[in-house]
């Protein structure tokens, strides 16, 4: 199905000089660094930025948010409401738009294997590599049933799950042999 069927596709907000950090500013923006390449949205210290630019269209939850400029990367909006959230112009916003379609499953379909495979046989190349929000809104997706993308969802989130507990405990047991190590040093 093509993604115009079932999406509105829109262009980020287009910000007309440097995007800088506006420590009281009523506006937090996600920006391309923050979503993953698994479609996790982390923000490092001093982030998110703020901003205080006049917004007409902000984020809603579920909205899929898309990174198209150099890697192709998706995730779902699900921070909080509280604040007004925007996305720079190099992330294209779907708002799904039929029941039959879960924003979750867009996400994991555009960061699989198949999703990236898509992404290459239909970016434009200047200088990096993009998608145009047109040529995302003309791509065909498989939508399988609700309750098939129900599943393959939760599929997703116990692999990501799965990476991340495993790379957790690379982490301990390399830090049990480095404190192993210090001490026999330390041995006469």
């Amino acid at each position: 199905m093509r993604i115009k069927d079932f999406c509105n596709v829109r262009i980020g907000h287009a910000f007309r000089e440097r995007l800088s950090n506006v420590p009281n500013g009523d506006v937090m923006v996600i920006q391309p660094k923050n979503i993953s390449a698994e479609g996790v949205v982390s923000f490092g210290p001093g982030e998110p930025l703020k901003t205080n630019a006049s917004v007409s269209k902000p984020l809603q939850p579920e909205d899929v948010l898309v990174v198209n400029r150099g890697r192709f990367a998706a995730t779902v909006f699900d921070l909080p409401d509280t604040n007004t959230w925007i996305v720079p112009s190099s992330i294209l916003v779907l708002s799904v738009k039929k029941e039959s379609v879960l924003p979750e499953y867009v996400a994991c379909y555009f960061n699989s294997a198949n999703g990236q495979r898509m992404f290459r046989r239909h970016y434009e190349q200047t200088t990096v590599p993009f998608i145009s929000a047109k040529n995302l809104a003309n791509m065909d997706i498989p939508i399988p049933p609700l309750e098939r993308q129900r599943s393959l969802i939760v599929f997703e989130k116990t692999a990501k799950e799965y990476a991340r507990l495993t790379s957790r405990k690379q982490e301990l047991l390399k830090r049990i042999l480095n404190d192993e190590l210090r001490i026999e040093s330390q041995l006469p």
